[in-house]
């Protein structure tokens, strides 16, 4: 524990808080965004950043742009979660999938529904998620769910070929999210 001793126009604190440090160090800070600004902030303040996934090419500009500013800011790149939510449509077949896909569009007529780019049969899917992430494009896929089943049929089909494949864990191997991440504690400030 030490003194803070802040004084601000709205509150000031001597301290110390007598609360413990978090076993994680600090919690996991992530920021969302595109742009350059956005590009410096995440690389100076945050351990991750969920970034815009329309094209491979986008994500992968995103993501490249922020491992290079965090390098230029002497950061390890690999100690940094680049995350990317996609909202996939998946079945058995590929044929499965389009009537999945065709339902959700019967049901939504007033609201045009491109085809999400991770669709398809679980193998052609797991074959577009080792694509992005084996070219750098993202550390971690957030599974959005627009189709009712969306979020169980990729952990019953996708999730499964690519444990295979090495690329998703089979289990937890900490008891943080930061362990989780595989991103290292923080050191403790000096006072």
């Amino acid at each position: 524990m030490h003194t803070i001793n802040y004084r601000g126009q709205y509150f000031s604190v001597d301290g110390p808080l007598n609360l413990s440090r978090s076993v994680q160090g600090r919690p996991v800070l992530y920021t969302a965004g595109a742009s350059p600004a956005f590009v410096e902030m995440a690389a100076t303040y945050t351990d991750g950043a969920f970034i815009p996934g329309s094209s491979l090419e986008q994500a992968l500009h995103i993501a490249n742009a922020l491992r290079t500013k965090l390098t230029e800011k002497n950061r390890a790149p690999e100690n940094f979660i680049v995350a990317t939510a996609q909202n996939p449509i998946v079945a058995k077949t590929d044929a499965e999938a389009q009537q999945k896909y065709l339902e959700q569009v019967s049901l939504n007529r007033y609201r045009a529904m491109p085809a999400p780019l991770f669709f398809g049969s679980a193998e052609r899917v797991a074959n577009q998620v080792q694509q992005w992430y084996e070219a750098g494009a993202m550390d971690m896929l957030i599974v959005n769910q627009d189709y009712p089943t969306g979020l169980a049929d990729f952990a019953e089909l996708v999730v499964p070929i690519l444990q295979e494949r090495g690329i998703f864990h089979t289990e937890y191997e900490a008891d943080t999210l930061r362990g989780n991440l595989e991103l290292p504690r923080p050191k403790f400030r000096k006072i």
